[in-house]
Formats: C-alpha cells, structure tokens, sequence
C-alpha cells in the first residue's frame, strides 16, 4: 500500500516512520510503501520524507496504470498509522481496490507529538470507536474528559493539516490525468470527513476531487445542520454518497463531546443528515440504521463479515462504479425500496 502523511517521516523499515508530531500549516507531504509483516507488524520501505511532483507520479502513475481501481481513503479520529495501515489492508482484501492512505496527526496529540496538558490515558490510543464511552452522564468524569480534549485536539490537528491534504489530492488527480487508467474514489470515514470539510476552501481543492469518479462520507463526524450549504462545493464526475446510521454510538458520543464547545446543536451528519439535504441527481444518501452494522455501527462499511447486498453497494462505490447501474431498481440492489426521489436508499426499514 502507499501511504500519504503530513505526520513527521523518518527512516525507518517499521510503522515507528511515522511520527507522531507534524508541522502545523505545512503542505509539505512524505510518503512510503507499506506491507503486512506477520500478523501485526508492517514492514516500511522507501520512505520519502519530502514528496515533491515528481516522486508523487512516480509512485501514483502505476497505480493507476494497474489492473485494480484506485481507492484513496482518509480515515478518522485517534487512528495511529499502524491503525490507518490496518484499515487500509482490510478495505484491499474486501474490495479488491488499491488502496492509497492518507495518515494524519488525529491522536489528539501537541504538534510535537506530546500529550496535552490535562490528558492521561494516551496510553490507550484505541481507535475512533473509543468515542462510544461518552455520555451525558459521564462527560465530566476525569477519564471521559481527557479523551474528550484528545478528540477536540485532532479536531484542531485537522484544521492545520488542510494544506497537506489539498496538495495530496491535487497529485493524485494529476496522476490520474496523466495516467488515463484507472479511476478513483475518495472515501473520508467519520473525522476524517471533517478534515475533508475543512480544506474544501483551499485553493484548486474542488478542482481536485472533480478529478474523482465518487466522493463517499462515511459515518461524517460533522455537524447535520447546513450541510448542503458546503457538500454542494463536492462534485465529483459520477455520484457523492453521504452514508449514516441514527444507532452510531461513536458519534452520539461525539455529539456529546461538542457540546463543550459551546454549540446549539451537534447531530452528527453521520448520525441523521435530517430533511434538509443537498437534493441534486448526483447525491445520494445511504442510510445504514437498523442494518447489520457491526460494533458501535460506525465502521460498517469494513466489517468482518459483511451483509451481502451491504458489501456489494459498498463495493461498487468504492470501485468507482454507481451503486445502481442502468435498468436496475432500489429495491434488488439494497433490498427495499428507496425514497421515490431516489436521493435516499435504505439497507433496512428506517
């Protein structure tokens, strides 16, 4: 797999390459070839500490000149890379895609790779599912409130990590272009859409992902309300989906942690993305509720054992196909009947 960071790169042969710590800001981009070593470890070669265009298309071009289509996934919160590598592999072996990451700094760690003062369980990085365990009731326990700053700091990181993530993408729809293979989808998962959100106002970014085939955001740990105002800046050449599950308890929990910033309303997009939607023919939203969605129904789109007709839809999306294709109904693909404007599909009765 190649891997993309705007994380501090080192050399080394194991995931330790990748640090912790990144400069807040910066485009500046490293990238490195990752493969399986055992059953836990990664092996980390040809680590670039500094891409520029030409290292870029020199890793991309064969990608998209090879026999798999191309998957760019940017993953969400307190994913260290050996979770981002994880991930990746997993949505490979799924699909049959060839998966291209994006790590970044999403801890919730100081720039520096330290811990932020007040925060005591960095020990544990876990994953985003870890966001499950806040409640109303709990949220000012001393615990739930460390993790709490640890998902406000990524939350921050991301927002200084848009330039990096704009440059990543601007070379890997130059690749593509320059190729003329493969396509490409972009899929964003949870906090990872938010960072995907923040950068949409750097220059060239909407030029970029209109190099994609599809836009996918998954579980969307951002705000419902006005959505459509800046989904709408994503127009990818085929079809943006917009997946959410109303039992996600990870972003329930994130919902719960942002009201310490002091807003009116925190439903997630990746929860409920409510009446008022982005109502264009290329738009579809996929809801997940009340289907087989795995553990805290925030990662069901890379599940252990997938529904069949949910690994289908998702694999058509992720192989930069349309989930329907001509001639074919709603109701044979998903397995019951959509809204009769076809902006919504349904795995299950809502």
């Amino acid at each position: 797999m190649l891997i993309f960071t705007n994380r501090t790169l080192r050399e080394s042969s194991d995931e330790s390459a990748f640090g912790a710590g990144f400069v807040q800001g910066s485009d500046r981009l490293g990238m490195a070839t990752v493969t399986r070593k055992g059953k836990k470890g990664w092996a980390v070669a040809s680590p670039d500490l500094d891409v520029d265009d030409s290292d870029s298309k020199q890793a991309l071009v064969p990608l998209f000149q090879g026999a798999r289509p191309v998957l760019v996934y940017i993953h969400g919160f307190n994913n260290t890379p050996a979770k981002c590598f994880e991930r990746c592999a997993k949505l490979e072996s799924t699909y049959d895609v060839e998966v291209v990451g994006f790590s970044w700094p999403s801890e919730g760690l100081l720039a520096d790779g330290t811990p932020e003062p007040g925060v005591t369980d960095n020990d544990d990085v876990g994953d985003e599912d870890n966001l499950a365990q806040i409640k109303v009731g709990n949220r000012r326990d001393s615990p739930i409130q460390s993790l709490i700053l640890k998902y406000h700091r990524a939350g921050l990181n991301g927002k200084h990590s848009v330039d990096a993530l704009a440059r990543f993408l601007r070379m890997v729809g130059a690749a593509r272009l320059d190729a003329n293979g493969q396509l490409f989808t972009v899929a964003a998962h949870s906090l990872g859409a938010q960072l995907l959100q923040y950068s949409l106002d750097i220059p060239g970014m909407t030029e970029s992902l209109a190099t994609a085939r599809n836009v996918a955001l998954l579980a969307a740990c951002v705000r419902a309300s006005d959505h459509r105002n800046w989904l709408g800046k994503i127009r990818p050449t085929s079809q943006l989906f917009v997946t959410f599950n109303k039992g996600d308890s990870v972003l329930a929990g994130a919902s719960v942690a942002d009201v310490d910033l002091g807003s009116n309303s925190q439903l997630k997009l990746g929860t409920d993305p409510t009446p008022d939607r982005l109502r264009e023919s290329y738009v579809r939203y996929i809801s997940c509720t009340n289907a087989s969605n795995g553990f805290g129904g925030h990662g069901y789109f890379a599940q252990d054992k997938m529904p069949k007709r949910m690994k289908n839809v998702f694999g058509r999306i992720f192989s930069s196909r349309r989930d329907l294709e001509p001639g074919e109904n709603d109701r044979d693909i998903y397995g019951i009947k959509g809204d009769e404007d076809g902006l919504t599909c349904y795995f299950n009765a809502p």
